[in-house]
């Protein structure tokens, strides 16, 4: 299993739970990767010290399953990713990792 972690989210004050929707185990990010067969879930985490600092855990089956997502539905995750801009004041990838040591 391998996982993409985003972290250092920062919506703004306003774009709180519109944030959640797009984000969360549930949200839009997440439907749009159930698409793929690969795609094992999504975990979103807020900063206890600051409400408005999140991360984001997205589970894929192998660490090629990410880029081959990308690759098959490019339109729609740009035309997705368009939408979030205002969402967001910063976006960093902390790492790809995986939980299963071989």
């Amino acid at each position: 299993m391998c996982s993409r972690s985003y972290g250092g989210f920062g919506p703004s004050q306003d774009a709180g739970k519109t944030f959640a929707g797009f984000y969360g185990g549930d949200g839009e990010w997440a439907k749009l990767f159930a698409r793929a067969s690969e795609y094992r879930g999504t975990l979103l985490l807020q900063d206890i010290a600051d409400p408005l600092v999140f991360m984001v855990i997205d589970r894929w089956a192998t660490n090629d399953s990410f880029p081959h997502f990308r690759r098959t539905f490019a339109a729609d995750y740009e035309h997705l990713d368009d939408r979030c801009r205002e969402l967001t004041d910063a976006e960093t990838l902390i790492g790809v990792f995986t939980d299963e040591f071989q």
